[in-house]
């Protein structure tokens, strides 16, 4: 399959799902790169969500709250978050992007509730999703997440990072700001949470999309809090994780079989199960075309070049993203080629699921 042709049937999968509605590889080392400086400087919209009482808020099942983002702009907008309800308190999920929209965010759930929120779950460590934390730890919260913070948004240290989001965010978002993300509870496996008589299980998927990945299930309610494995359109980030994590993970959220999934931002899935399939056919086809340019000895720039160029000053655009993961996953295929190659038996799998995959199919080897 030709990169080229591997790309058409991805957007056009993805299109067509717009219109309706364990070997790891785990980065050694994260440098920090000028996407991911463009990233930092441009791909949070400023707007003034300190003025709103509340963000919009959909209820999944009985004391299961989605508290929903934007929708419709890919991972561009303002994520989604959550929060359960129990006898002995909430427990928040995610804590979105600064201490304003925390603000926001904390209003929203006293729409619901006055009970203390006694625990914060971060489903990763990149700043649109824990830079509101503060304003919850600063409430009493526990905060949970994987010990591992290591993104390419904080590779130059975190007072920079801070620094370069203020000039994003704005002063008045990001006033009373300090870093929140670092655990009271590090969880690094599934590990179970009873809250109130409630369970509530941390899953620990791998090293997807960032290396410190969490999801959150409910397994009485059947829903998945996915964070940024899923995200509304299909085109998960890799680049501070790994296509094969990312594999894994949605093996994973498959076996859960959930009723709902929350992506990390965009609309709630009708079916949970196709926004996975997508995601899955994606990196399937993208791995199975960079191991061919890899193999073929294409250097990574040819490879490259049949893909949409990047937008520019969009660094989390879908043609940015497109562009930005296939780097890493061609990285990823010198790795293996150079190391200690996936069995043929593995390959055979991915081939096999690819061919299964529609607009890839026919065109599989």
């Amino acid at each position: 399959m030709t990169l080229r042709r591997a790309t058409a049937a991805a957007i056009a999968l993805l299109a067509a799902r717009g219109a309706h509605a364990q070997q790891t590889i785990v980065p050694r080392s994260l440098s920090a790169d000028s996407a991911t400086r463009a990233a930092i400087a441009s791909r949070y919209p400023r707007d003034r969500s300190d003025t709103l009482p509340a963000f919009p808020l959909h209820e999944l099942a009985p004391g299961v709250y989605a508290v929903l983002g934007d929708t419709g702009r890919g991972v561009e907008g303002r994520p989604n978050a959550g929060f359960v309800v129990t006898p002995a308190g909430v427990v928040v999920i995610d804590a979105l992007a600064s201490p304003g929209e925390g603000r926001v965010l904390m209003r929203t759930i006293r729409t619901v509730t006055r009970a203390p929120v006694r625990y914060l779950v971060l489903t990763h460590h990149h700043p649109d999703h824990t830079f509101g934390a503060i304003v919850f730890k600063r409430a009493g919260a526990r905060v949970i997440a994987h010990p591992d913070r290591r993104t390419l948004a904080n590779i130059d240290g975190d007072d920079r990072l801070a620094s370069d989001w203020t000039g994003v965010m704005g002063l008045e978002q990001m006033r009373g700001f300090a870093y929140a993300d670092t655990p009271d509870i590090p969880v690094r496996r599934d590990t179970m949470l009873v809250v109130g008589g409630r369970r509530i299980e941390i899953v620990r998927p791998g090293p997807a999309h960032t290396p410190g990945d969490l999801m959150v299930w409910l397994p009485n309610e059947r829903v998945v809090f996915a964070g940024d494995v899923l995200v509304e359109d299909g085109v998960s980030m890799m680049v501070d994780g790994s296509s094969a994590a990312m594999l894994a993970a949605l093996s994973r959220i498959d076996a859960l079989d959930p009723r709902v999934a929350v992506p990390g931002h965009g609309r709630l899935a009708t079916h949970p199960a196709t926004l996975v399939a997508t995601t899955r056919c994606y990196v399937l086809a993208l791995r199975d075309t960079m191991r061919r340019a890899v193999a073929d000895g294409v250097r990574m720039g040819l490879a490259l070049d049949q893909l949409p160029p990047a937008d520019r000053d969009r660094p989390v655009s879908l043609h940015s993203r497109l562009r930005r993961n296939a780097v890493r996953v061609y990285s990823e295929m010198e790795q293996a080629l150079l190391g200690s190659s996936p069995s043929k038996a593995a390959l055979a799998a991915e081939a096999r699921q690819l061919a299964t995959c529609p607009q890839h199919g026919s065109n599989a080897r």
